[in-house]
């Protein structure tokens, strides 16, 4: 009867802690919303020559439209018309930059994306992003 009631509380015991490392695993879990987190800034232009003159549009095929240095010097397309029409994607930008010697050249490149750090849902949820600059390799 003793070995019995050892046996129990044993069991008692084990089932116990069980069910508390079940519920403190599944407990842990969290459940992101589902947001989608859409980045409407600029993207940077930045080149290893300053050009003279800057064109550039988003998506492939794109016709680029002249693009105006920022009053702090730097080159920014907005994501507005004419660099963005509403069929084209944000994955890729066209650039045409002429130097001062009037040498240029014209090529598509890739916009990558990086975490701003803030998680409002937490890390695990993902959360907002801004486009990198896009270094333009020299003509």
């Amino acid at each position: 009867m003793k070995t019995r009631r050892i046996l129990l509380i044993a069991l008692g015991t084990l089932a116990v802690v069980v069910a508390a490392v079940v519920f403190v695993r599944g407990g842990s879990k969290t459940a992101c919303p589902a947001i989608g987190y859409a980045y409407t800034g600029d993207v940077e232009l930045m080149f290893s020559r300053e050009p003279a003159s800057v064109a550039a549009c988003f998506g492939s095929g794109c016709t680029p439209a002249p693009v105006s240095r920022s009053e702090d010097g730097r080159w920014l397309v907005p994501q507005s018309a004419p660099y963005l029409t509403p069929a084209a994607g944000v994955s890729s930008i066209a650039v045409k930059a002429v130097d001062s010697s009037g040498v240029g050249g014209a090529r598509e490149l890739r916009i990558e994306s990086e975490s701003t750090g803030e998680h409002p849902y937490g890390p695990s949820c993902g959360g907002p992003f801004r486009f990198k600059p896009v270094q333009v390799p020299p003509s």
